[in-house]
């Protein structure tokens, strides 16, 4: 059975919908061949999920097989797959648009879910991961490090995760403090995080991740930000109509920019970021070779915020405390050795300024979640700024031109996960967060303005 996404859907003017796709090809390499096996006619459905939080690449192929691949081909789990799937150019050329695919280089690591309806086709799920995922598991790191943190991570990343040069998207590797310290018997990519744990740029965390676009980054939260000159990638809308005639280059661009569907588990609690210390916290740092104790604030108005505004009201108090002063809602408490390595500095030494902030960015961004469902880009990554234009949830005669769209929840946003689907069509499901606001939660609408000054 041939791809279902295959199809071209093209007007006579040439245009296509952004979520038309073509895997142009899909190669196994198995161990009893000397030759690659084209699969791509196998495919009924093709997952790929990219993410902040993971260094590597997850993809799961639902395969219908009539042909006894899987027993022709002695398949067990570790065959090389090399992807290439990409979008046809616009104006109905043939030739595909370069600045739109992906070419991915994964290892099998699970057959599973085998099911056979008839006697003459089987069906089973091929998970797929990047290959620096099979090279951590048969590593462990035990030796000593000296240097900064993200030099440190980087040369993890080239030289025990083997991540080819090709696959090397943008490492920082000037930040995150000077360090030395021994590997307790870890895997590269545990080895990374750890380290991760105690990095910052600019007070904001680090992160380590793998997208399908470009590959590898070693990137902070203040490099995200800063992307692009601080510009959002794109403006993504949701609203109830569109502009421009179908089928022309104007509707594709819409369709490209178009939110299909936005939805979010709304987990608006003060209360519980209050306890997690995203608004304010207090370290207590307890140097235990010079014999001393330093007590170190945070509040929340002293990050740097991807928006202008805080999210929550300045009048909000709790014992006639605003939320940005309650300190003592959450308290470290982190044990400090300078002496350790001849007096220099080791692993725990960047934490003495920069952990409250840093863990107050994760919790931030995490407060404030959404998700959307777009037609699929090739161009998306995680890690990318994207800003929204979400239209009023109001009735049409409640909404003027010039002031019709949300700006509570039309705001930038930081992409942390994106799940791309090839089956029908591209689409992709992708997790936004975003630690501020665009627009003062002290502000009154224009509507009660102009109610007050009647």
């Amino acid at each position: 059975m041939s791809n279902q996404g295959q199809t071209n859907i093209e007007s006579v003017d040439g245009a296509i919908n952004p979520s038309s796709y073509i895997i142009e090809q899909a190669l196994l390499f198995p161990s009893n061949k000397t030759e690659p096996v084209e699969f791509r006619d196998l495919i009924l459905d093709l997952n790929i999920i990219e993410s902040l939080s993971n260094p590597f690449i997850e993809a799961e192929a639902f395969l219908q097989d009539a042909g006894n691949f899987l027993s022709r081909l002695r398949l067990n789990g570790n065959e090389r797959i090399k992807l290439k799937i990409q979008r046809r150019k616009m104006e109905g050329s043939e030739q595909p648009d370069e600045n739109q695919k992906w070419e991915l280089d994964l290892i099998a690591t699970e057959l599973y879910d085998y099911s056979r309806t008839k006697p003459s086709r089987q069906f089973y799920k091929l998970r797929m991961n990047s290959p620096h995922l099979v090279i951590n598991s048969s590593k462990s790191l035990k030796r000593i490090f000296d240097g900064s943190l993200t030099s440190i991570i980087s040369g993890i990343i080239k030289d025990d995760l083997q991540v080819p040069v090709h696959r090397l998207a943008d490492i920082n590797e000037g930040s995150g403090g000077s360090v030395k310290g021994i590997y307790p018997y870890l895997s590269p990519i545990k080895a990374a995080n750890w380290l991760l744990n105690n990095a910052y740029d600019e007070e904001t965390p680090f992160f380590f991740y793998e997208t399908c676009f470009k590959g590898v980054y070693l990137q902070s939260l203040n490099d995200m930000y800063n992307k692009n000159s601080g510009e959002p990638y794109k403006t993504y809308e949701l609203k109830s109509f569109f502009e421009h005639k179908v089928g022309s280059p104007e509707h594709y661009d819409e369709l490209a920019h178009r939110i299909l569907k936005f939805s979010s588990p709304i987990n608006y609690s003060q209360n519980a970021n209050v306890i997690s210390g995203a608004y304010a916290a207090k370290g207590n740092f307890l140097d235990i070779f010079n014999k001393t104790y330093k007590p170190v604030e945070y509040r929340y108005s002293d990050n740097k915020k991807l928006n202008e505004f805080q999210p929550f009201s300045k009048n909000d108090k709790i014992n006639d405390q605003t939320l940005n002063n309650l300190i003592e809602s959450r308290e470290y408490y982190i044990n400090l050795n300078p002496g350790a390595f001849d007096n220099g500095s080791n692993i725990h030494t960047p934490l003495n300024s920069t952990v409250l902030r840093g863990e107050a960015h994760y919790l931030a961004l995490n407060t404030n979640t959404m998700e959307i469902v777009l037609n699929g880009d090739f161009g998306l990554e995680v890690g990318n700024v994207i800003k929204l234009d979400v239209s009023k949830a109001s009735s049409a005669d409640q909404i003027d031109e010039f002031n019709m769209f949300d700006k509570y929840l039309g705001t930038k946003y930081l992409v942390q996960k994106i799940e791309s689907n090839f089956g029908e069509a591209f689409k992709q499901r992708v997790t936004i967060v975003r630690d501020s606001v665009g627009i003062n939660i002290d502000s009154k609408e224009p509507e009660e303005v102009e109610r007050n000054e009647a």
